[in-house]
């Protein structure tokens, strides 16, 4: 009997040994790499159904995320690999995310993998065909080197390509309550930025950012100028109740250091109890244009406007079951952030008025900690706009049903 456990763990008792003895070869300096190195993501694949007023299948052609007819999706697929911050005053890190899949293409950042000018060019004119899909189905989303200057408790700086800190929703699957995006995420605010970030915590109540970057998402400036972002932070009632004034302004337009793009956004969070939490976001956005926008197919204004607000609240009904809602409203006075994304500005000649109005309406429905890492997610939504631009029937509504599955790890 015991010779024939022996036989049974000599097998492992190799593993062990070959292990132990590769161990031994790795280099000292690999090793601490290694060790000090965490790793993290997710992945994220769904399937929806759209269907217009009338109930004739169809495409969200609206949106710029989760914009697809009846098809199933890879939305994402994120890897992490970072060195967090320690405590030392001389702390220093990095972080690398690579993303995957369609949503990859839409939040890519012109000027990385790429010197295309001409493609460059036409995503960071004033309209957001920025945000239609590119060929590009895979992002480096951030990348950046930190470090901490010992100055009072301690200045942190991220160098490199970032998330904006602009809105309420993130680009992350796990980190938002529905499945599908705001207008206000895919059109109204950045995916990322590429410069320095200083961020610094006054106290336990006031925060606060700030950084200069070459604009919206672009590795590659497309003018001379950079932008300037700034944040600041309130925490109250033990960190259940956040308020965020975020501010970004500089010149987007490519070749012209004059003409400024800005937007302030508020957003409140606040968990109110254990089980029920809300947010709020509120943002309004300008940008000048130049002396002949008809030349261009623009409407005759002195500036562009965009503006809006959403609510949410998450309601966990049971221990393994969470409801969240999500009210839109957003208008885009001129067309300059829909227009191009959507054609909008095709329904209007030159000098004419040229505004989007959109409404959306969600509903989505969690599983949690059923499936360890994994959380499925039913979602249910309607979105009208003014413009008849949804569907191949020219609709100005659609409705879609959503399931979408996400495993973090």
């Amino acid at each position: 009997m015991r010779s024939r456990l022996a036989i049974a763990c000599l097998p492992i008792g190799i593993a062990v040994a070959v292990s132990a003895r590769a161990a031994e070869k790795i280099a000292p300096r690999t090793l601490e790499f290694l060790q000090a190195t965490e790793l993290s993501g997710h992945v994220q694949a769904s399937y929806q159904y759209t269907f217009d007023h009338k109930g004739n299948p169809g495409r969200a052609g609206g949106r710029q995320f989760n914009n697809s007819g009846s098809d199933f999706s890879l939305d994402q697929a994120r890897v992490t690999l970072e060195k967090p911050l320690g405590d030392s005053d001389y702390a220093a890190g990095w972080r690398v995310d690579f993303l995957a899949g369609q949503d990859a293409e839409r939040i890519h950042s012109y000027g990385l993998f790429s010197s295309n000018k001409n493609e460059l060019s036409r995503r960071q004119g004033y309209s957001s065909a920025r945000r239609e899909a590119s060929a590009e189905a895979i992002d480096l989303q951030q990348a950046y080197l930190s470090f901490r200057i010992p100055v009072g408790i301690g200045l942190d700086v991220k160098f490199g390509k970032f998330v904006t800190l602009l809105g309420n929703e993130v680009i992350d699957a796990p980190g938002n309550w529905n499945y599908s995006r705001s207008y206000l995420f895919a059109y109204a605010v950045p995916f990322t930025h590429t410069g320095a970030l200083m961020s610094y915590k006054f106290n336990d109540i006031v925060d606060a950012q700030l950084a200069v970057v070459n604009g919206w998402d672009n590795v590659e400036d497309n003018n001379s100028g950079k932008t300037l972002m700034g944040r600041v932070g309130v925490t109250l009632l033990g960190g259940k109740l956040v308020f965020s004034t975020v501010a970004i302004g500089g010149p987007e337009q490519n070749s012209d250091n004059r003409n400024y793009r800005w937007v302030v956004d508020e957003v409140i969070t606040w968990n109110a109890t254990e089980k029920l939490s809300f947010a709020f976001e509120a943002l309004y956005g300008s940008e000048s244009i130049p002396d002949n926008p008809a030349s261009l197919g623009y409407t005759m204004r002195d500036n562009y406007e965009w503006w809006g607000a959403a609510f949410y609240a998450k309601y966990k009904l049971t221990p393994h079951l969470s409801a969240a809602a999500r009210a839109e409203y957003f208008s885009d006075v001129g067309g300059s952030r829909l227009g191009g994304g959507v054609g909008v500005n095709g329904l209007r000649g030159p000098g004419e008025e040229n505004t989007v109005d959109v409404q959306e309406y969600t509903l989505t429905f969690a599983l949690e900690n059923v499936w360890k890492n994994l959380t499925p997610r039913l979602e249910f939504r309607y979105d009208h706009l003014n413009a008849p631009v949804f569907t191949t029937e020219q609709t100005h509504s659609v409705f879609t049903a959503s399931l979408d599955l996400t495993y973090a790890f």
